[in-house]
């Protein structure tokens, strides 16, 4: 090889063990070969380089931002109670939150009505909670009707109210249920690739049980049993389903992970079967979870909407997007009561699904071109 192809100024450091003694030379030395090594070690730096180049999963990602600071602060945005006010001498903050004892059964309009000298009242955007019954008056109005942006349902309920609360429940049921089905797939599909034997075969026959039924299937059974099904019940069934397919995945990582020669060379050097699983082997399947995660948000939304559009949800009271839309069966010429929490599920699930579908491509190294995301530090 002629010298022109050999780097001249590639970045080296040494550890400076013997011309400096201390804890402050060591530090000095490792801290530099951090820096040094940072660029080329870190796969995850990559996988997050080609996350942020993809437009498609950029506009996904902010979609769900907006989405996510409308469930968090949905109370600023339609409470029937105040943001913050003045209450008989006494200053409440986020008093829908905090539920305090002596604004028991007080909402906004009997602050205005009764208040007294001193009182006042910040209200929200719209000054409807997602349960509040209207008036006989109020069932029906279209959407642009004074108080109502989005019009009504045909109990008086404000729709934007129920939107807004809405997006609280899908994505904190649909993050609640995925966390709880890749811990699951995760630790099932990890213990039968490592174990084997009679394990093994537990876990994969559990897996082709579930998987014959479908969760819809599953979920109704479940709540027609369960004497006072809540959200939680609808939680934990999604949850206790759902993992079957990651479980597989993690399975099938972990036995190609223990047949690599990284995997045999640990043993060799007397690495424990735990450290062999947990510091060689699982961290293969990290990526299927995280991808797992995002299209498990989406599928967990989308059942969520059906249940509750088929009315066999659990009866709490709780806003869903299903629960709007089911009401347009019984309310002719609702059109806002499909439109609105269709178009508000219908960017969940597609932003869902652009981020999942991108950070499969990102963290898998067949699907990607490891070359080109190094931008050139193999390049010569």
């Amino acid at each position: 090889m002629s010298d022109e192809h050999v780097p001249q100024h590639e970045p080296s450091v040494v550890l400076e063990l013997s011309r400096r003694k201390g804890a402050a030379a060591v530090r000095d030395s490792i801290v530099g070969a951090q820096r040094v090594a940072a660029p080329y070690v870190t796969m995850t730096r990559i996988a997050l380089a080609r996350l942020g180049r993809d437009r498609l999963a950029r506009a996904g990602a902010l979609v769900l931002a907006c989405l996510a600071l409308v469930a968090v602060f949905a109370d600023l945005l339609a409470s029937d109670r105040p943001i913050a006010c003045r209450w008989h001498g006494v200053v409440y903050m986020l008093p829908d939150v905090t539920h305090p004892a002596a604004l028991a059964g007080v909402d906004g309009a009997g602050m205005l009505r009764d208040r007294g000298p001193g009182d006042w009242a910040l209200s929200p955007l719209v000054a409807h909670g997602p349960t509040e019954v209207g008036k006989e008056s109020d069932a029906m109005l279209a959407p642009l009707s004074p108080g109502h942006p989005l019009g009504t349902d045909a109990l008086g309920r404000d729709v934007f109210a129920r939107i807004v609360h809405g997006a609280r429940t899908a994505l904190g049921l649909g993050l609640a249920a995925s966390l709880v089905l890749v811990a699951i797939g995760v630790a099932l599909g990890g213990l039968a690739g490592f174990a084997g034997g009679f394990i093994d075969s537990l876990v994969s026959r559990a897996v082709e049980s579930l998987t014959a039924i479908p969760t819809l299937v599953l979920v109704l059974v479940v709540g027609a049993l369960v004497p006072h099904p809540t959200t939680a019940t609808l939680l934990w069934t999604i949850a206790l389903t759902r993992w079957t397919e990651l479980a597989r995945l993690v399975r099938a990582e972990v036995l190609r992970g223990l047949g690599e020669d990284y995997a045999t060379a640990a043993r060799a050097l007397g690495a424990s079967p735990s450290r062999v699983l947990l510091r060689h082997v699982m961290p293969n399947a990290i990526g299927p979870a995280i991808v797992a995660t995002a299209f498990g948000v989406a599928s967990v939304v989308l059942l969520e909407a059906a249940v509750d559009f088929l009315r066999v949800g659990s009866p709490d009271t709780m806003a869903s997007w299903g629960e709007s839309m089911g009401e347009a069966r019984v309310s002719t010429g609702g059109w806002w009561l499909i439109v609105f929490p269709g178009a508000a599920l219908l960017a969940t699930l597609i932003s869902l699904n652009l981020v999942g579908e991108a950070a499969r491509d990102a963290l898998d190294p067949k699907l990607r071109g490891v070359s080109s995301d190094l931008g050139g530090g193999a390049g010569g």
